[in-house]
């Protein structure tokens, strides 16, 4: 077992840590957050550090600034446009599905449900029903209990002043910190163990990178395409598709479903359904053309895999599984790896491990 010493300290230490996040979570979570946010936006603290001929702490700093500006943006242009268009959604919602009904109790009612002997009328008070309940969800009691018992207003005005300061430390002494986790294992692995924990960061920073970038350019050619075709809400479905796009298929059909029945019900045109189509098949076409462009090379990750890591995280773990799922996987992949390849080595050599 010696000779895989490096891939098991560093799978043991990534277990370790998940295990901290879990059981400590109010105690570490601003160490999570801030060490999350500094990796993701290592790449333009790097840029700045080029551009600024070495200065640290100013490449810091001005990392910190954008990451400010893109906070700012975000929490003061994007999410209350987006918040408008749940809103309005929400409202809407019964009309759509009156229209929806309609359609379901006229082909559904009177054919095929009399055919395996359901109750057409009850099906039709059911639907009526379900969207009445729908319509009675305002939008402020649904983030009120989103939110609610999160976080306290003591704890995010900490956490304001806590999470800059930790990211600052993360992106002026990251790789110290490396060393020094290094020089924590036996001094014979230390070599091979840093080769690793590169093997494990280039698979990861590629599909972050390549993730964020195609969730930008989903989001973005939806919503626009979407308005073109003068769908309802193209911004919130465009948003939603970009955001959920790491998950195999669920990004897609998430946009295509709600696009095509506002396109049927509410437009009302075959014009709106196709023009649906057209944006949905084109942005699966280019998003084929540009994944391979901004990866730094192929990760190999398979989608039934990442599926599985998200299920797996969501059960074990509600929405904090799930957003380390992927990542998580991602990172163990080139571990498991390494790993195949020793024992292939011992085998063909005829070593016993």
């Amino acid at each position: 077992m010696s000779r895989y010493l490096a891939e098991i300290y560093l799978f043991t230490t990534i277990v370790v840590l998940i295990a901290l996040l879990f059981l400590l979570k109010p105690a570490v979570m601003p160490f999570f957050i801030a060490s999350t946010v500094a990796y993701l936006f290592h790449p333009l603290f790097g840029f700045f550090k080029k551009s600024f001929k070495g200065n640290v702490k100013l490449a810091a700093a001005s990392t910190l600034a954008a990451i400010g500006l893109v906070i700012f943006i975000t929490l003061f242009i994007i999410l209350p446009t987006i918040f408008e268009q749940v809103q309005s959604f929400i409202t809407y919602l019964p009309t759509l599905m009156q229209k929806l009904d309609a359609v379901i109790y006229k082909t559904f009612g009177e054919h095929l449900l009399k055919r395996f002997h359901f109750n057409a009328e009850g099906f039709h008070e059911i639907i009526k029903e379900l969207y009445s309940k729908l319509g009675n969800l305002p939008i402020g009691n649904l983030l009120s209990k989103l939110f609610s018992g999160v976080f306290s207003i003591l704890s995010i005005l900490i956490n304001l002043f806590v999470i800059p300061f930790l990211t600052y430390y993360f992106l002026t002494t990251g790789d110290k910190v490396l060393e020094l986790y290094i020089k924590t294992a036996p001094k014979r692995i230390q070599a091979e163990l840093k080769a690793l924990i590169d093997k494990v960061h280039s698979s990861l920073s590629s599909y972050l990178l390549g993730q964020v970038a195609v969730a930008v350019f989903v989001g973005v050619y939806l919503s626009v395409g979407l308005w073109l075709v003068k769908i309802k809400y193209a911004l919130l479905i465009g948003f939603i598709a970009g955001v959920l796009n790491m998950i195999p298929y669920v990004g897609f059909f998430s946009g295509l479903i709600p696009s095509l029945l506002l396109a049927a019900f509410d437009n009302g045109t075959w014009s709106a359904v196709i023009g649906v189509l057209i944006v949905f098949l084109t942005e699966v076409g280019l998003e084929n053309l540009i994944y391979p462009l901004v990866m730094s090379r192929t990760t190999g990750i398979n989608p039934i895999l990442i599926l599985l890591a998200t299920f797996v995280g969501g059960y074990a773990g509600g929405f904090l599984g799930i957003v380390i799922a992927v990542p998580v996987a991602v990172m163990a992949v080139p571990i498991f790896e390494s790993f195949l390849e020793k024992k292939e080595g011992s085998i063909a050599t005829g070593g016993n491990g």
